[in-house]
């Protein structure tokens, strides 16, 4: 299982429009919850000023063996290197994947990709590769991609919001991520305490929180499905 979350900040405002990608390390099995391996979820996109992170099926089937999806994402990526958008980039990833994930597969194993990055207008963009419809259900058959900030959410979030998408296991994210926001976050605010002011000091305190999850599910989760190191890439406009 994941935790997965892309925040995109202050679209409207030139300076300090960023993107935020966080993802757990841990890969488990989707049914039973145990630990299988430790492997990265989320990736920069240089060339496109952009990033990309993989929840679900951990795992894509070859004739010798099964591919960790981490060693067959970084291998579509440098394939790919030469796609000239974001959703250039996102048609191709569907693509591949409707061709080597088989059929059957999407109607037992949830599976989706965030990419997300800035636009050669400077415009964000968020582009969800997946086989599981707007609930969550495994109805699709197959991957599909749409882009859904410039589409859906960008008129309705103000220059200091955040919007956040999530996907893996959010119960902890929905739970926890405002309330650390609202409690730790007060302290931040005290006399002793050191401030948030730039970027790197943001991108610092995203991984805290994602961390402190992790540990919750380590010491309270019979078997816990998130877990550290955490990643965190940070893209600036």
């Amino acid at each position: 299982m994941t935790l997965l979350a892309t925040e995109i900040h202050n679209h409207n405002d030139p300076k300090n429009a960023l993107i935020v990608f966080a993802a757990d390390r841990r890969i488990s099995n989707a049914q039973t919850g145990v630990y299988l391996d430790t492997r990265k979820k989320i990736f920069e996109l240089p060339w496109l000023n952009s990033g990309i992170g993989y929840f679900g099926l951990a795992e894509v089937p070859s004739p010798a063996r099964s591919q960790p999806m981490q060693e067959w994402l970084q291998a579509f990526i440098r394939k790919n290197s030469a796609s000239s958008s974001l959703k250039d980039f996102s048609q191709r990833l569907a693509s591949d994947l409707n061709k080597v994930i088989p059929t059957q597969w999407h109607s037992r194993i949830r599976s989706g990709f965030h990419v997300a990055g800035f636009n050669d207008n400077g415009e964000a963009e968020f582009w969800f590769i997946r086989n599981i419809d707007d609930a969550g259900s495994l109805t699709l058959g197959k991957y599909k991609v749409r882009e859904e900030f410039q589409r859906r959410d960008a008129s309705n979030v103000k220059t200091n919001e955040v919007q956040i998408y999530r996907n893996g296991d959010i119960r902890a994210h929905v739970a926890a991520w405002e309330k650390i926001d609202q409690s730790f976050g007060l302290l931040l605010s005290l006399n002793g305490f050191r401030k948030l002011r730039n970027s790197k000091d943001y991108r610092e305190w995203v991984r805290f929180k994602m961390e402190m999850i992790a540990y919750f599910y380590k010491k309270y989760q019979k078997h816990p499905i998130i877990a550290r190191p955490i990643d965190v890439i940070l893209i600036k406009r």
